[in-house]
Order: C-alpha cells, then sequence, then structure tokens
C-alpha cells in the first residue's frame, strides 16, 4: 500500500478528516489540537516528525545531557530521534521507515510515535523554568 492509502484508511478508523499531501510529499495530521504528526513520502517508506516542547532556557545543559542519553541507540525514543527544529527553540521527533509496510504496522507505529512524543512531552515538562 502506498503512504496516502495507509493514511486515507488510518484517517477512517480515527473519524478524522484526511490530509492532503502537498509539493513536497508531506502531510500533516492533526491528532489532537495540541499535537499535529507531519509525514512525509519516502517512496519506499515514509518518515513521521512532530514539535515535542519548546527548549527550557535554564536547566538546558542538564536536558541536553538526558536527551542524549534517550537517543543512544533509540533506547527512550522507540527508535526515533530527538533533535531540535532548524531555529534551535523547540525539540523535535522524528522517526524514519525506510520500507514499505501493511496498514497494521503503519497504523502501530503512529500510535507509538504518538505515545512517544505525548510521553517526551511530560518529561521535558519538568525541566521548565519554575
Amino acid at each position: 500500500m502506498t503512504l496516502k492509502q495507509l493514511l486515507e484508511q488510518l484517517c477512517v478508523d480515527l473519524s478524522v478528516p484526511c490530509p492532503k499531501f502537498d509539493a513536497e510529499k508531506m502531510a500533516a495530521l492533526p491528532i489532537n489540537s495540541e499535537l499535529t504528526i507531519d509525514l512525509r513520502d519516502l517512496s519506499p517508506g515514509f518518515s513521521l516528525h512532530a514539535k515535542v516542547a519548546p527548549i527550557a532556557i535554564k536547566k538546558r545543559e542538564e536536558l541536553y545531557i538526558y536527551l542524549m542519553r534517550a537517543n543512544f541507540l533509540g533506547q527512550g525514543t522507540g527508535g526515533a530521534r530527538i533533535g531540535m527544529d532548524a531555529d534551535e527553540n523547540f525539540l523535535t521527533l522524528s522517526h524514519g521507515f525506510a520500507y514499505e509496510m501493511d496498514y497494521q504496522t503503519f497504523k502501530e507505529s503512529v500510535e507509538d510515535f504518538v505515545n512517544y512524543v505525548l510521553y517526551w512531552r511530560e518529561e521535558t515538562a519538568k525541566f521548565k523554568e519554575t
């Protein structure tokens, strides 16, 4: 199945409008009012990307050390990577799948990714200014 077909089926299952792919083969899937997942068609495969949280100011070094440990071998990220946006204002989570997959695997992969984004939002909140 193509990414477009997988995404269409997921949107039917979630009862949400299906986003359209742009010229760069990207689509933004709104999960809720606070979380949108960007999907990119890699043909074969796809990638997932989302903003996690703004970067904490006071405890930045502690946060970076914590995140580096999580990124090590994908242990704390389910194989995804925590990084920063181009402006270095937001932490991001990205995961790439360089192969095609069936619908059930796709759905579980998106669900796992969303769960890691939500988990890291909670974890990074501990490093915000108090």
